[in-house]
């Protein structure tokens, strides 16, 4: 029996649910919620714990502090901070953007691996150990590399410098490609416009070019005169 009861204890695997966020630095008109509360305005110093919410307004933003990375969270945007604990040296984190943009810095501590993870209705970014910005749809990766998985499990690897997009039910475009939709350029010379210039069109684009009639798109116009 003291066999058993011994083995049973040591067969366990340590499961420690960490603290959550600190509020660090807060911009403009920002709201968080926690799970059984209500909206209160952010304010530095504020805890955000497993299942609360972080809502920016217009020219507002958050950065929150969860330990072993950082996150900025950009204006016009809605997360919820669904998952932080700690297990056999893994700090796994979990979040969910339902609309907005966000940056995150993944620290690299020593004794300490990371599994990251950032979900939206589209798209699904993984990573350890790196900084990137993700806004749902594009994600663009500044140090280390990142994996982004499309809604309907396609994954690609995303090395700094590089972005790609997942819109919908198409498979993550290619870093080369995410580098090369960034813009178009059409010159009319055709039409003179005024006094006898003519229009530069730029349009600028973070999703692939067969589906740029699909409503998620975002299209800016810049008309520039000579």
């Amino acid at each position: 029996m003291i066999f058993l009861l011994i083995f049973c204890i040591c067969s366990i695997n340590p499961v420690f649910a960490l603290d959550g966020g600190i509020v660090q630095r807060v911009g403009g008109k920002a709201l968080l919620r926690e799970p059984k509360g209500s909206w209160e305005p952010a304010r530095i110093g504020m805890s955000m714990s497993e299942g609360a919410y972080v809502s920016t307004s217009f020219r507002s933003y958050v950065v929150i502090d969860l330990g072993s990375s950082l996150l900025h969270v950009k204006q016009l945007t809605r997360m919820k901070l669904e998952k932080i604990i700690e297990r056999q040296g893994t700090v796994k984190t979990e979040l969910f953007l339902r609309v907005g943009s966000v940056k995150a810095n993944v620290r690299t501590v020593k004794g300490l691996t990371h599994d990251f993870t950032i979900r939206s209705p589209n798209a699904t970014v993984a990573v350890r150990g790196t900084e990137f910005e993700f806004d749902g749809i594009t994600l663009e990766v500044t140090e280390d590399k990142v994996f982004i998985i499309s809604r309907m499990g396609q994954t690609r690897s995303i090395v700094a410098g590089e972005q790609s997009s997942a819109p919908g039910f198409f498979a993550p475009t290619s870093g080369e490609q995410g580098r090369r939709l960034r813009s178009i350029v059409i010159t009319d010379t055709s039409k003179k416009v005024g006094e006898g210039g003519s229009a530069k069109i730029e349009v600028t684009s973070l999703i692939p070019l067969r589906v740029l009639v699909s409503p998620t798109t975002t299209a800016v116009i810049a008309i520039e005169w000579p």
